[in-house]
């Protein structure tokens, strides 16, 4: 049973793109410095990123009704 419940949510992970526009934020974050960003740059890339995954999660929610 736990398999079948750790690869359902993994797969459902994997295809959503919240989680993705997530993993983008955290790697922004984690190499800000690497590319040279400051730290209004960052704040702005995450607000983005913060709003795409708020219209994405509205989305979602209209095409389950």
């Amino acid at each position: 049973m736990n398999k079948f419940l750790e690869k359902f949510l993994l797969g459902k992970m994997l295809k959503s793109k919240k989680f993705w526009y997530t993993i983008a934020g955290i790697i922004t974050t984690f190499l800000s410095d690497t590319f040279g960003l400051e730290a209004e740059q960052v704040n702005n890339i995450l607000m983005s990123i913060g709003a795409l995954v708020l219209g994405q999660g509205i989305s979602d929610s209209k095409d389950k009704k």
